[in-house]
């Protein structure tokens, strides 16, 4: 299942920034979250074995989409969880949806740089005539 990557990483002094594009709500919040997964295992391909149901809420987009980040990372830092496939309906303040993927494998995966946290330095969340632009900073 080739997608083509919709995000991109820019130097933050000791931080690295994810920006992130999609065509919908739903495509930035993806995308934003495939960023994340490369930075934390590299190019590593993860399988749908697993399923997690997921239900977020927030005052406003930008604070979800933060809140999403973190609850990616929460699952990686705990079980080791990392996604691979993403069936996700995202509102303005609302994520609903199951997320599809597999633990961390050494011996299958290529671990990448550790991310300590999501932070809302230069948080941004945007629509623009061409899609939605999403900006996040996350501190390794």
């Amino acid at each position: 299942m080739g997608t083509t990557a919709h995000y991109e990483f820019f130097d933050h002094t000791a931080d690295v920034g994810i920006r992130a594009t999609g065509s919908t709500l739903d495509a930035v919040f993806e995308q934003a979250a495939r960023g994340l997964v490369e930075l934390i295992a590299e190019q590593s391909r993860f399988e749908p074995a697993e399923a997690r149901s997921i239900e977020l809420h927030a005052v406003d987009t930008s604070v979800l989409l933060a809140t999403w980040l973190r609850e990616l990372l929460f699952w990686s830092a705990t079980d080791r969880f990392l996604p691979a496939v993403y069936q996700i309906h995202v509102t303005p303040t609302t994520l609903v949806g199951t997320v599809r993927g597999e633990r961390f494998d050494p011996a299958r995966h290529q671990q990448g740089r550790e991310v300590k946290a999501i932070t809302r330095h230069q948080l941004e969340i945007r629509q623009t005539p061409s899609g939605w632009h999403a900006q996040v900073i996350v501190d390794i």
